[in-house]
């Protein structure tokens, strides 16, 4: 039986997207940012380049791909105070970081990409802020103070190694130190 000439569609593909995100991921995690290539990730799932490829445009949609797949689930919850609710947001997102710095150090080596769970959660803080009655120029001002607190906690924990510990030291130091920052935005 011969084979058809060009794609198969989508939904006959060898290996879903899904699939290959997590993959890319886990080579991401184990192996850092200089191995997450479209070769190596198709050698790891027996597939063709191009099908990687195919489904997201290059590697920059590979990276939005795997950022909105390990973001999609941090969120404010939908009861509690404002700040309370960026806090708990930040907690999340602070997670995500320690289980996948690489992302992050590799989405910050790409200025052109920027995953929309990215802007997702960063319109959220910034209308949370809002909401606790700041004017717009310190809304954006306590957004980027936020957001930079997060991931540079995150990422020192990360590089130092001892993220592994879901207790650890530095994570009860993000908490305090995250919780000393929002009570500033009462003042």
């Amino acid at each position: 039986m011969k084979r058809p000439r060009g794609r198969p569609p989508r939904a006959q593909a060898p290996v879903s997207r899904d699939e290959m995100v997590v993959a890319a991921l886990e080579l991401l995690d184990r192996e850092g940012a200089d191995a997450l290539t479209m070769r190596a990730l198709a050698e790891r799932l027996a597939i063709n380049p191009m099908t990687i490829h195919h489904h997201f445009g290059g590697r920059d949609g590979l990276i939005g791909a795997m950022s909105d797949a390990v973001y999609a689930q941090v969120m404010a919850p939908e009861d509690g105070t404002p700040i309370d609710r960026i806090g708990d947001l930040l907690k999340a997102y602070h997670a995500q970081v320690l289980r996948h710095p690489a992302l992050t150090t590799l989405i910050f080596s790409r200025p052109v990409v920027f995953p929309q769970q990215a802007e997702r959660i960063t319109n959220e803080i910034s209308a949370l802020l809002a909401e606790v009655g700041l004017p717009h120029q310190r809304t954006k001002l306590w957004r980027d103070i936020l957001v930079d607190f997060t991931h540079g906690a995150a990422l020192a924990t990360a590089m130092s190694g001892r993220h592994q510990d879901r207790e650890s030291h530095e994570d009860q130091g993000f908490t305090m130190a995250l919780g000393e920052l929002l009570m500033g935005l009462n003042r």
